[in-house]
């Protein structure tokens, strides 16, 4: 019986359909929202149920059971499920951002009508090798001939076929969850990331606030020292002699010079950062984290290398300024160099002045080189937050490596019940540390990462795929299942 006819009616038609999954983005800008959902729709169910049509009535399936003719419509709709899928599986594997007509726009659609007619090729030709006998045609129609039949079948389809549909598996449900899921799965990756950076920022932005806190000290310091030298000169409120003396005129210095050191701080802070952003501007990390979102969100499917990359540059390009805000240490700096040069910056008078103006001035002096020493402290001992783990720290398995770690059973260890401390967080170990970049992945291994998220996707592949393997099980205990009624007995 040449089963493999029926459906040649249908192939070209087949294959113009799938030989467009790379343009489908190009389709998608002509046939947009619902009315292009609409048309896209009517045009696969009017080519599938064409075909089921010309399958059903072909007259070269006269002697055919309905089972069999059934059969041969799974077999070759879900061939062309898998082509399209995996034509775009494909074409998320091989696609590069530069404008390569071969690679981006030839191979994928090849590879999807290979595809459909591979799944043509293992289903709707396997059986035809499974029901037709082809060891021991000489032995008639008896119980021993009927027997050896048996076996030959089940050695063609538990043997023969599943070494075939291992082909199918790698090259179509491979391909077809990647098409499918590939990009959801890189998403899912990337949210996690995003919502770290976000986390990220919002730490940072938080740590640095510090530096405002220590020019509001700052300030309000100063203006306690302008107020002391003002009370000192005008009524002597710490030596009692009133005026324009050593003391006053050391106090004034002293508060003019302070107030540079405030002034210094707050121009330093206010100046413009040199990547555009400022750790102080409100709503600086809900700003970034939404454009990254938007770029994240945007369609894939037009040049996925492009998109990938694109959110990638903007992703650790932010990172970068995170990173550069973490280290800014200017202001730090700044009290410490100004505490070193208190005494150059501001000499004391040691002629001509009493024991008691000699005191007032090393109290005065003492205060205001304690609150320099205090600020610095407290921005020293302000750590940054500890960067967050990447989603590639925690899981960094790639490629087969995926496979591995999900049956690999991973032993409890234990360092004879003690805990292992962590070293201390000093100067060079904060200054070591960084917020890691984005954890790039591909559509191939964002579906095995996540295989469990991804599960019905997986089963969905999967079933379209071997369905026909099952319904094929019937040809072998059922073997007048492939022949009409009124010719079971032929």
């Amino acid at each position: 019986m040449k089963i493999v006819s029926t459906w040649t009616g249908g192939v070209a038609a087949g294959a113009a359909m799938i030989a467009q999954p790379a343009r489908a983005a190009d389709a998608a800008s002509l046939l947009s929202g619902a009315g292009g959902l609409a048309a896209g729709s009517a045009i696969v169910l009017a080519l599938l149920g064409g075909l089921t049509v010309a399958i059903l009535t072909s007259s070269r399936l006269s002697g055919s059971s309905l089972f069999n003719r059934l059969f041969i419509v799974v077999a070759t709709t879900s061939a062309f499920f898998s082509a399209v899928s995996s034509a775009i599986g494909f074409s998320l594997i091989t696609s590069q951002e530069t404008a390569d007509f071969f690679r981006n726009d030839i191979l994928p659609p090849a590879f999807g009508v290979f595809v459909f007619f591979l799944g043509i090729a293992v289903w709707i030709g396997g059986a035809e090798l499974v029901r037709h006998r082809d060891w021991f045609r000489g032995l008639g129609n008896g119980p021993v001939a009927t027997a050896l039949q048996f076996v030959e079948r089940s050695i063609k389809i538990f043997v023969v076929i599943p070494i075939l549909s291992l082909i199918l598996f790698v090259v179509s449900t491979w391909t077809t969850v990647v098409g499918i899921a590939g990009v959801d799965a890189v998403r899912l990756t990337y949210t996690y990331e995003l919502d770290r950076l976000q986390s990220e920022c919002a730490a940072i932005v938080g740590w640095r606030q510090r530096d405002l806190i220590a020019l509001a000290e700052l300030r309000q310091s100063v203006r306690d020292t302008t107020n002391a030298a003002d009370r000192e000169r005008k009524g002597g409120f710490q030596t009692g002699s009133a005026g324009r003396g050593a003391v006053a005129d050391y106090f004034d210095g002293v508060a003019q010079w302070y107030a540079s050191v405030e002034q210094s701080v707050a121009e330093t802070l206010a100046a413009p950062d040199p990547a555009g952003a400022s750790p102080f501007e409100p709503e600086i990390c809900a700003a970034r984290s939404q454009k990254l979102r938007e770029a994240l969100s945007a369609n894939a499917y037009v040049n996925y290398d492009a998109w990938a990359n694109d959110f990638e540059s903007a992703f650790n390009d932010f990172a970068i300024i995170l990173n550069r805000w973490r280290q800014d240490q200017r202001v730090e700096t700044f009290l410490k160099s100004q505490q070193a040069s208190f005494e150059r910056a501001n000499p004391k008078p040691v002629a001509g002045i009493s024991a008691a103006q000699s005191r007032a001035i090393n109290r005065f002096s003492e205060s205001v080189a304690a609150t320099l020493e205090e600020s610095a402290k407290e921005l020293r001992n302000h750590k940054p937050p500890i960067p967050l783990r990447s989603a590639a720290e925690i899981s960094p398995e790639r490629g087969l490596a995926i496979v591995a770690a999900l049956f690999e059973k991973k032993a409890l260890t234990s360092d004879d019940g003690k805990k292992k401390k962590k070293p201390a967080r000093n100067a060079a170990v904060i200054a070591a540390e960084r917020i890691p970049g984005l954890s790039a992945i591909t559509p191939r291994d964002a579906v095995l990462k996540h295989a469990q998220v991804f599960s019905d996707v997986w089963a969905l592949g999967i079933s379209w795929d071997y369905a026909s393997y099952v319904l094929m099980l019937a040809f072998l205990f059922f073997p007048s299942a492939e022949r009409a009624a009124g010719r079971k007995d032929d």
